[in-house]
């Protein structure tokens, strides 16, 4: 394998490492341990004492119990804070611990395949925020990774490239998934909906309230109560609907003999599968997906971190009045930051439409342009700028750009914030 192609589930407890291999046609996961018995790698981070060397994972654990070095722990949390840890009296910063780590991480599948250089890097995480993203492309930064082969996802987005990497029969229905961890316990539907061109994939996660300690499985009556709340869990969630597949993963599942009724209700016609690599795979997969010249996935994917809506507005080009469309449905809300720079022509008001993908109806969002600077008709400039905090909330800056040297631009900027659905 000459250039790597990873996926990174990025956790507070554990992280996961899968590489996708042209020769097998899928994601492999990247094994740790004595026999290499596992993938889930602790995301904890351990600066040896007096050295300027970096751990992590178990051996992190294990020389920092020795007393060996300093173990820094829920980077990720630390991350979402912005904060910073003090070792042997130099303060770092999280995106720097971040970047040891994730530093750290890529090393396994640089020795095992021998190969040194990333083509392409997708993370996935629970979920994404703009502060988030920002310290995360820091921390690639930091570790040499060029902004172009590094892409950031939702465990929802993972969740639907796995699922609809897998045979069809198996999304014939709906398919749905439970993931357990220390961090909580999340439910997953991902449905296709026919008759649409390109064909549209759509799914969500619920956090569920049900979560528990995974030390309470750690005894025969800890078991029995978390089997009776995820056996709850199946009976609410899954009534009344046609589920072709169901996909069990995080560390409370690697193994499910402690749920056998949760089980037995899972298993009712249907296919079910437990593993612990699904959201890294699905990140291999985008990984993979990203470096060819068109996507294997012909696919509007609407979930938790794709826009749901398309923004557009019309304009007059060439003597004809044209959609010119800013952002698009299924999109990327943190890469679908866009601008376009229009002459105003008698308008007064800025009109752009919202259109969901799902119903096809039309919203209309208005942008008063009083404020700008009073000027003959056609000789004022402006840049149309539109950018996202969520896939649910856009931000619209309208910029006077002038006329020439003859109505220089006065830099007044309208702004406005607006949620869309």
């Amino acid at each position: 394998m000459d250039k790597l192609i990873l996926g990174i589930d990025l956790c507070d407890s554990y992280s996961q490492v899968s590489v996708y291999s042209p020769e097998a046609k899928g994601p492999q996961a990247v094994m740790i341990g004595d026999n290499e018995t596992t993938g889930m790698i602790p995301t904890v981070l351990c600066k040896l004492r007096g050295q300027d060397r970096w751990l992590i994972g178990s051996e992190a654990y294990r020389r920092a119990l020795m007393g060996e070095g300093t173990m820094v722990d829920k980077l990720v949390k630390l991350l979402r804070k912005n904060g910073s840890a003090t070792i042997e009296g130099v303060q770092y910063s999280a995106v720097q611990l971040l970047a040891h780590y994730i530093d750290q991480l890529l090393t396994l599948p640089r020795v095992r395949y021998a190969a040194e250089e990333v083509a392409s890097l997708a993370i996935g995480l629970k979920e994404l925020t703009p502060e988030l993203l920002d310290r995360l492309t820091e921390a690639c930064d930091l570790c040499d990774l060029p902004r172009g082969t590094v892409r950031f996802l939702s465990h929802t987005e993972c969740f639907s490239y796995y699922v609809a990497s897998q045979p069809k029969e198996r999304w014939t229905n709906m398919v749905v998934g439970f993931d357990l961890t220390d961090n909580g316990l999340d439910f997953f539907e991902f449905r296709a909906i026919r008759g649409r061109k390109p064909q549209v994939l759509e799914a969500r996660r619920e956090p569920l309230d049900e979560a528990f300690d995974l030390d309470l499985l750690e005894k025969p009556m800890g078991e029995r109560m978390a089997d009776s709340i995820l056996s709850s869990c199946a009976d609410r969630l899954l009534a009344k609907k046609l589920i072709s597949s169901v996909y069990l993963t995080g560390e409370g599942f690697s193994d499910v003999a402690w749920a056998p009724e949760f089980i037995k209700k899972l298993c009712n016609k249907r296919r079910v599968f437990s593993g612990q690599n699904l959201f890294a795979d699905g990140a291999a997969l985008v990984a993979y997906d990203n470096t060819l010249p068109a996507s294997a996935y012909p696919y509007i994917c609407i979930c938790e971190g794709r826009l749901a809506s398309t923004i557009s507005l019309y304009a007059v080009h060439d003597g004809k009045n044209e959609q010119f469309v800013m952002a698009a449905a299924g999109s990327n809300w943190y890469e679908a930051k866009s601008s376009a720079e229009f002459i105003l022509d008698d308008v007064h008001t800025l009109e752009l439409m919202i259109t969901p993908f799902a119903t096809q109806r039309v919203e209309t969002i208005s942008i008063s342009l009083a404020e700008l600077p009073a000027r003959p008709n056609k000789t004022t400039r402006i840049e149309v700028i539109v950018s996202f905090s969520s896939e649910n909330h856009v931000t619209v800056r309208v910029v006077d750009k002038g006329f020439g040297e003859l109505f220089p631009a006065s830099g007044m900027v309208i702004r406005r914030d607006f949620l869309i659905s």
